[in-house]
């Protein structure tokens, strides 16, 4: 975690670019009182900022930035740069509940960026809450998400990433050679990756936003119930629908559900390259194999 602060800007220059954030008019910019590490693991550079704002008000801000980091998880993660257009390209417009962007800025040169947020200190992932309310709530968000960013209030989306047919093989590919590294092949695998591109199919139509892309909407659902029980899987799935679909959902998308849960069996195992230190193997194996016989490849 050391090595973490030499990606991180002196005092000076954070709280240069805090007032630029704070757009605090000629008042005087926050001061900073105390800087320390997230103490969760992260991709980025992360640090939680105390500072004093203009109004002597204090408050907690949490920072992300590039550094050097350079990693995009195969097209799967965008960086604090891409994070920052999302917040005031899509979450912003739309107007639904997030943690407040106060501001961010990426450098013209360098490409290196960072962006500053609401600290939300009590906050944990919907999944570690283990209350099937909390998943219904958060089905609830994502389906209004999906429907507001279907009214046209979001404007240019060229600048973001499209999950495509190469996307999604690429995962696939990586499966196939991750596989190697078993004892013994699994002939039923190699029948399943065969078929991936057409199983996937259904996926390829841009309509939604997923992990901030152009993807089926279907994948966030996938993602929030993946190994859920099937009690509230169904509720999280009806509580998605009611708020995205008032009138009903489509006839696709029981289809679309199960092909959004084989892309994430190959997204897992496609980023292992070796599965003997793979935990979550058995378990991925066995979903995959099941969605094969759903799908009706096996």
């Amino acid at each position: 975690m050391a090595d973490s602060y030499r990606y991180l800007p002196d005092t000076q220059r954070l709280e240069a670019c805090l007032a630029a954030a704070f757009n605090t008019n000629g008042k005087g910019g926050p001061k900073v009182l105390k800087r320390e590490l997230s103490p969760y693991s992260t991709t980025f550079p992360c640090e939680i900022v105390t500072c004093r704002l203009p109004d002597n008000k204090t408050t907690d801000i949490f920072c992300k930035y590039s550094g050097d980091v350079d990693y995009t998880g195969f097209g799967h993660r965008g960086g604090p740069a891409y994070e920052l257009s999302v917040y005031r390209e899509v979450l912003r417009p739309i107007g639904v509940s997030a943690p407040v962007c106060y501001g961010g800025e990426v450098d013209p040169k360098s490409g290196q960026a960072w962006l500053a947020l609401e600290y939300l200190p009590d906050a944990l992932g919907v999944g570690k809450l283990h209350r099937s309310g909390a998943m219904v709530a958060a089905a609830e968000w994502i389906g209004r998400f999906h429907r507001l960013t279907q009214t046209g209030t979001v404007g240019r989306t060229g600048w973001m990433k499209a999950y495509t047919r190469q996307y999604y093989m690429g995962w696939v590919r990586r499966t196939l050679k991750s596989s190697s590294s078993l004892p013994r092949k699994l002939s039923w695998l190699e029948a399943v990756c065969q078929h991936a591109s057409d199983l996937l199919e259904p996926l390829l139509d841009p309509v939604d936003w997923e992990s901030a892309a152009r993807a089926a909407g279907e994948i966030d659902i996938a993602s929030l119930t993946e190994d859920w029980s099937a009690t509230t899987t169904r509720s999280c799935i009806s509580a998605y629908q009611s708020e995205r679909w008032p009138e009903g959902p489509p006839a696709a998308f029981t289809h679309r559900f199960l092909a959004a849960r084989l892309y994430f069996c190959f997204r897992w195992l496609g980023d292992h390259e070796d599965w003997t230190h793979y935990s979550g193997l058995s378990a991925c194996l066995r979903r995959l194999h099941w969605l094969g016989r759903e799908l009706g490849v096996l």
